[in-house]
């Protein structure tokens, strides 16, 4: 609905459709109320960029807005397992659905583990049926969401991220309280500096200053990297661990 309603300048108010039979997008602690609920064109309107939005179902309704490429989208919209067939032609996540069954086994979740910074980190979790051992996969979300859908497997979402970046919605088309979190990148690098890259440059620069027994660059650079560890310190503080939300 977003997708067609950026592409189209949004200008026609649209209603959000909760459904059961969706249930990939859907993430459940608890079981959660049906109906409709009203998403009004002012809150869809600051998602500037195609957005995957999945419901999260937890002591009330929440929406985790996912910001993607178009193709993640237009993918999404065309692997829809209610469509009721496969096109003679299926794309990489329909072969990825058979080609796990072919080898017995099951895609039995995908789980959003973290986020660093403003990119997204997920898993698929791969096993035979009736088996608690399972082999995890690192993964795009963006795919890692396609690849669900198409194996109507469910998703998982990391506690720390649903606390953080979630949007809590309310019946009536008001949300009861949104968090400055719209701008949260999935599948790109983030904007503006990157404190980790930044990090590894300049512990290679001290590094090789003092591998050529250039000392006073290697204490120069020493100081450099002791200062941007002091001043991203409480960025680290704050990074989501992989705790599942169950």
């Amino acid at each position: 609905m977003h997708y067609k309603m950026r592409r189209n300048g949004f200008r026609e108010d649209s209603i959000w459709q909760a459904s059961r039979h969706l249930p990939p997008f859907a993430v459940r602690a608890s079981e959660s109320r049906v109906g409709v609920l009203p998403i009004g064109l002012g809150f869809l309107r600051q998602f500037k960029h195609p957005t995957i939005f999945l419901k999260v179902s937890c002591d009330g309704d929440y929406l985790l807005p996912l910001i993607v490429g178009d193709a993640a989208v237009e993918t999404l919209l065309d692997v829809s397992p209610l469509q009721g067939h496969i096109e003679e032609c299926p794309d990489q996540f329909h072969f990825v659905s058979s080609l796990v069954d072919k080898l017995g086994h099951q895609v039995k979740m995908v789980k959003l583990t973290s986020r660093v910074f403003n990119t997204y980190y997920a898993s698929l979790y791969l096993g035979k049926p009736g088996d608690d051992d399972v082999i995890c996969i690192d993964s795009r979300p963006s795919d890692a969401i396609n690849v669900a859908r198409a194996c109507q497997a469910p998703i998982y979402v990391n506690k720390t991220i649903v606390l953080e970046d979630a949007i809590k919605i309310g019946y009536g088309g008001r949300p009861k309280s949104t968090k400055p979190i719209f701008n949260v990148i999935l599948d790109s690098a983030p904007e503006g500096p990157d404190p980790i890259s930044e990090e590894l440059k300049l512990v290679r620069n001290m590094n090789l200053a003092s591998k050529e027994e250039r000392y006073i660059d290697a204490a120069m650079w020493r100081d450099r990297l002791k200062k941007l560890r002091n001043s991203s310190s409480v960025v680290y503080e704050g990074l989501a661990t992989p705790e599942s939300y169950d």
